[in-house]
């Protein structure tokens, strides 16, 4: 699509801005894979998108998509020796409403559930629910019988029992790991209420986005712009989304991905040695703005994790 082509967003849309850019330094050869680009589903629509990837080398490395598992959309390419610039832009149009569980809300018996849904209600890496049954139904096993309230309470819990502390984020750090320490990120988070609700035997998927920079004079405004994780919990036949780092519903979030855990989810994966050099990554209203893939952006996150104002 043309610049020009770009439309208005319709009534009850929104017109975002995401990307990223990613810097590394390798010595050699080194395959990289990038989930980054959002699911075209629950009304996101991608109206432009960029692409660079500027090495060392004298060509530029192809790159080539695929769907995984889980029907992420990855990018695999190749990172060079020297210093590797990839850069990812779009323009996305979403809905402008916030998120709502107005959908059936009755758990589903694990004998009733579909294929797809009954691989989430198993233990993983980093969700290790099997260790985690004695705890979830001691905290929760009396709200059985009230499905929306229980998963209210588990991501409530979750909420106010984890601290959050900004870049004490480890891959080393499982689910029970996070319960011991009493502190993570978004991830950490996610990975606790995923477990417990797996505990219950109640299918629970770990998701990844962007999360919107937003007016800062809104209520919105504390929670910065980065790549996101939380949770979708399938309830009534319907997965429904929960954040537990935040503990409130947002807009517009744009989903990139899901899967059992962070393992499936991760923006990046290296096979091999490489130096993240910079790390910057957008995600905004354009709030009617002419902007465009490929123009100088507007809002980035900052070192300290809170969105700043980059022009």
């Amino acid at each position: 699509m043309h610049a020009s082509d770009l439309p208005h967003p319709p009534p009850g849309m929104m017109t975002l801005r995401v990307g990223c850019t990613l810097s590394y330094i390798v010595q050699g050869n080194v395959p990289l894979l990038l989930l980054v680009q959002p699911r075209l589903e629950g009304g996101q629509v991608l109206l432009q998108e960029e692409w660079t990837h500027a090495s060392g080398s004298s060509t530029t490395p192809a790159a080539d998509r695929f769907r995984d598992a889980h029907g992420n959309a990855v990018i695999r390419t190749m990172l060079t020796p020297g210093l590797n610039l990839i850069r990812h832009d779009m323009v996305v149009l979403v809905p402008e409403s916030e998120e709502r569980q107005e959908e059936p809300m009755d758990l589903v018996s694990p004998s009733a559930l579909p294929p797809e849904a009954l691989r989430y209600t198993f233990a993983s890496r980093y969700c290790e629910s099997d260790r985690l049954v004695q705890f979830a139904y001691e905290r929760f096993g009396h709200l059985r019988q009230h499905p929306a309230e229980l998963i209210d309470s588990i991501c409530g819990w979750t909420h106010a029992n984890i601290e959050y502390r900004y870049g004490s984020g480890s891959s080393l750090l499982s689910a029970c790991d996070i319960l011991a320490r009493g502190y993570g990120v978004c991830r950490d988070y996610a990975h606790v209420m995923v477990a417990l609700c797996r505990a219950m035997d109640i299918p629970a998927r770990y998701a990844a986005g962007y999360l919107p920079y937003l007016d800062p004079r809104t209520a919105e405004g504390d929670m910065g712009v980065d790549f996101h994780a939380y949770c979708e919990v399938y309830l009534g036949g319907c997965w429904h989304i929960y954040d537990p780092r935040y503990n409130r519903t947002h807009k517009g979030r744009i989903k990139i991905a899901h899967g059992m855990d962070a393992v499936d989810c991760a923006f990046a994966t290296l096979y091999g040695e490489a130096t993240l050099d910079r790390f910057q990554v957008w995600a905004y209203d354009t709030g009617g703005r002419d902007e465009h893939a490929g123009d100088p952006v507007a809002v980035v996150r900052g070192k300290d994790g809170n969105a700043v104002l980059a022009a």
